[in-house]
């Protein structure tokens, strides 16, 4: 024979079996969380793709339906890229880099005069000035004259050369060639 619970054992069975409708519900979660985990492609680790990390925290303490709370930070990598310069056929090369100034009247002079020997206006250009260079350049020579002396005087510096038949007199600024600036030859001379 069946003997009628009292009110008491109706509250334990019903505790019982809201603890158990519970511990499923938190282990059906744990199965789903576990399945979406793994469709991610995250076999069992709580870092899914992207550096991102996952963390699980249930709550089933109380007899109400179970919790489940989600958190995931997402943390950052700074990635810096260096810039790929892609040359074209539009693109010029790179210019080759001038020779250096000279800083004395003795090299500087002997700067231009071998660029005068040498036909090479551009770097004469860069040595004298404007006025300089057309005289320089007004006569040819195809041997390099021998060196004599730098005098200075009042702010500038004359350098004479020595040709076959000419000498060559060269005035430079003082203040521009002590310091390797360009132009600092301003007169050329030549007596025969």
């Amino acid at each position: 024979m069946t003997r009628p619970r009292t009110s008491s054992q109706r509250m334990s069975s019903q505790r019982t079996s809201s603890q158990r409708m519970s511990a499923v519900l938190t282990a059906a979660v744990g199965v789903l969380v576990v399945g979406a985990l793994g469709a991610c492609g995250s076999s069992g680790s709580t870092t899914g793709s992207g550096g991102a990390s996952t963390a699980l925290a249930t709550t089933s303490s109380t007899p109400t339906p179970a919790t489940v709370t989600l958190t995931t930070t997402v943390t950052s990598t700074a990635t810096t890229r260096k810039p790929r310069i892609d040359p074209s056929p539009t693109t010029p090369p790179p210019a080759k880099d001038a020779p250096a100034i000279p800083r004395s009247a003795q090299d500087y002079s002997t700067a231009f005069v071998k660029a005068w020997v040498d036909g090479d206006r551009t770097r004469a250009t860069q040595l004298g000035t404007e006025a300089a260079v057309k005289a320089a350049f007004a006569s040819r020579v195809d041997t390099m004259p021998h060196f004599v002396n730098c005098e200075g005087a009042a702010g500038s510096s004359y350098c004479t050369w020595q040709g076959d038949e000419y000498t060559m007199e060269i005035r430079l600024r003082n203040d521009l060639a002590g310091t390797g600036q360009p132009h600092a030859v301003i007169e050329v001379a030549f007596a025969h």
